[in-house]
């Protein structure tokens, strides 16, 4: 997968609030992610505005215009006390952009904002085992599935396992428990 336009991440902004509610909203966005149907700009704006632990980016392009389409979104959500060293990934790629390597561009940024900004030794995320490009994105980048949480989401009327992925990176070292 190549992309196509090269992909601008930066920080999400809440003018970038009706970009990201559409993306959203869109059907295979809903389908593969956790996101909920007829998501308000509202709440978007109020979850980029009220943004203090973590960490939201947009992937952008340029349109035929003169301006960006913003066709990806993710986050990096640090864990707090003993789980400081953790962190929360998630991402969404617009419904006509998959496969062109934008969520890749994305997840990358997000790892190394996770490496080698903000020290963290684990990435860990949930991901629908119907997703077979998704979680094929997370093992290339070195997330491994950790286990499988039956029934987890709802998803038109239908129960959907979710896989628990996780990433460690090479830091510290680590105890088994036996």
């Amino acid at each position: 997968m190549t992309v196509t336009s090269p992909l601008h991440i930066r920080a999400a902004e809440p003018t970038d609030a009706a970009a990201i509610t559409a993306l959203i909203n869109l059907p295979k966005v809903r389908h593969g992610t956790l996101q909920m149907p007829y998501e308000p700009s509202a709440r978007v704006i109020r979850r980029i505005a009220e943004n203090t632990n973590s960490h939201l980016l947009v992937g952008s392009v340029q349109d035929h215009g003169d301006g960006s389409t913003v066709v990806a979104y993710g986050g990096l959500f640090p864990g707090t006390r003993r789980r400081a060293h953790a962190g929360e990934v998630f991402m969404l790629v617009h419904d006509d952009h998959v496969g062109r390597g934008y969520g890749s561009s994305l997840l990358g940024a997000l790892v190394d904002l996770a490496d080698n900004w903000l020290g963290l030794q684990r990435l860990e995320l949930d991901v629908n085992v119907d997703n077979p490009g998704a979680i094929h994105l997370y093992k290339k980048r070195g997330f491994e599935i950790e286990g499988t949480k039956r029934g987890d989401t709802i998803r038109n009327g239908y129960l959907i396992d979710a896989h628990i992925m996780g990433r460690l990176s090479q830091g510290l070292d680590r105890q088994s428990a036996e």
